[in-house]
């Protein structure tokens, strides 16, 4: 625990360091951008990203028991090619881990990041913030619902479904299996209402895992800035998620604005990084639809069953030979099945024989796949036979 308080110590004078005058009036800041409550959301050291507008205030000072804060953001300045660019692709939703219905336009969906009083969930745990972002016709807003007072949590929560209430659609990372599940806990819990965002749900893990994960170990979204947004610079002087929850206890003791700014900034970025993440898996399924498969041999292998399942055979087909030309002989006995019925379809009969064939020969797969194979290598035999027969 002194260590934890250390760390947070370090944080909060590194951070009053940036953002409070040398003469450390803070109270003449108050309710203005330079106020360090607002500093909190300041955008990277990159700059890309405008300032927050809108009230900001110390509990201490007003005796408000929870706030909202707003920022604005270009679409463009975002840098998006799909995402928030015309309707909804309901094929293409299918991509990004939908479970529900798909919603018909970008600005159904609402993106959403909380941060909680502790890890591992369940009715003792709270939401102190909650970061949400929607679009508008030209800009991504970000709102920040922040409690002050864990006292207020009912106004907290009924503030927050007003905010959601009108979206049907929402986007998470990893929402499915920790933020979908507490702010469910935590509706009932506080004001006995049911959840209705979550009728449609893009988790962006998942889809995240299927291309990234063999090629950078790692899918955190940190991680993904770094190799995917190519955004390293955005998190500097992050905070670590697992010290989130001491640090807030700590801003409730001492009421100083500077130990919440690197938590407030986290949320942030947890959010408009969600929303470019989903725009870079966006570009990948339009990509291998138009035959440009993945280079990395598993990311083109997980496309082309996702593409099984949305019925999208010549997308599948592409991604399935990408894979087993560029894949290792593990990845090709997994999918060579799958590779060889696409290959039937298409009349292509000898070269499905001839993989399957060389797959067999090598002494790959379990025995079970073997057995599976030869099978197919009967019927494949026999068919080709059959075609040579018509054609003499």
């Amino acid at each position: 625990m002194n260590d934890l308080r250390s760390r947070i110590a370090q944080i909060v004078e590194r951070d009053r360091a940036l953002h409070v005058k040398p003469s450390d009036e803070r109270g003449s800041d108050v309710g203005t951008d330079r106020n360090p409550l607002y500093a909190a959301v300041d955008p990277p050291a990159s700059g890309r990203f405008p300032t927050a507008r809108g009230p900001s205030v110390r509990a201490d000072d007003s005796g408000a028991r929870f706030e909202v804060r707003e920022r604005r953001i270009a679409i463009d300045d975002l840098g998006l090619e799909i995402v928030a660019r015309g309707a909804c692709d309901p094929l293409l939703i299918a991509h990004l881990g939908l479970k529900g219905a798909s919603p018909d336009r970008w600005q159904d969906v609402l993106f959403l990041d909380t941060e909680t009083t502790g890890l591992s969930g369940g009715t003792g745990t709270y939401i102190f913030l909650i970061g949400v972002a929607y679009f508008t016709d030209r800009e991504l807003v970000l709102r920040q619902h922040m409690l002050l007072d864990l006292g207020a949590e009912r106004e907290f929560i009924e503030g927050l479904k007003t905010e959601i209430e009108p979206f049907r659609a929402c986007a998470s990372y990893n929402g499915k299996a920790f933020d979908l599940p507490i702010i469910r806990t935590r509706f009932v819990m506080a004001i006995r209402s049911e959840l209705t965002v979550d009728d449609s749900h893009l988790d962006l893990l998942h889809p995240a895992r299927r291309l990234w994960r063999d090629r950078f170990g790692s899918t955190t979204l940190k991680q993904l800035e770094e190799s995917v947004l190519d955004d390293a610079a955005c998190r500097t002087g992050d905070i670590p998620g697992w010290l989130i929850p001491d640090a807030y206890f700590h801003y409730l003791r001492k009421r100083d604005p500077a130990i919440i700014a690197p938590v407030l900034a986290h949320n942030a970025q947890d959010v408009i990084s969600l929303v470019r993440i989903t725009d870079r898996v966006a570009r990948a399924v339009m990509a291998a639809r138009t035959g440009r498969a993945p280079d990395h041999a598993p990311a083109a292998f997980a496309l082309a069953r996702v593409f099984e399942r949305t019925s999208e055979t010549d997308a599948a087909f592409a991604c399935y030979e990408s894979a087993y030309y560029d894949g290792d002989n593990a990845l090709r006995a997994k999918l060579a099945l799958a590779y060889a019925r696409h290959l039937e379809r298409r009349g292509d009969l000898e070269r499905a024989l001839r993989m399957m064939e060389t797959l067999v020969e090598l002494g790959l797969g379990t025995e079970r796949w073997r057995e599976q194979a030869e099978s197919r290598i009967r019927r494949l035999s026999k068919k080709r036979w059959r075609q040579l027969a018509t054609a003499s």
